[in-house]
């Protein structure tokens, strides 16, 4: 027979000192939520999945590809995908997205 937890205090609940360093680290200023080779996933209203891949950003500007079996470029704003239901980001490398922009003609290259 076990005995229950349930009305013992945790030691760390609350705790306001990791609070404190929680919330100064919290603060802290965050770095741009889009970035060339995010690669998203989102979900639509009904419920479908799909990926971008992000391939460069110019301003509000954004280059991007959704991917058939082969690379489809499109072009979006950042406003466009702050609205959307993102569910993950995976990153990809600066080869891997220049691959991309080479097959879909983009003609410069991100620094690594």
């Amino acid at each position: 027979m076990t005995r229950s937890m349930a009305n013992k205090p945790l030691p760390l609940i609350n705790n306001p000192v990791l609070t404190s360093i929680f919330m100064e680290r919290f603060r802290t200023p965050n770095p741009a939520k889009f970035q060339v080779g995010d690669q998203i996933t989102f979900r639509k209203l009904d419920g479908s999945q799909q990926i971008i891949l992000i391939l460069g950003i110019d301003g509000d500007r954004v280059g991007a590809i959704f991917y058939t079996g082969m690379p489809h470029l499109i072009h979006l704003t950042l406003a466009d995908l702050d609205a959307l239901r993102i569910e993950r980001i995976d990153k990809f490398g600066v080869e891997d997205v220049n691959m991309y922009r080479r097959n879909v003609g983009l003609d410069q290259e991100v620094p690594a």
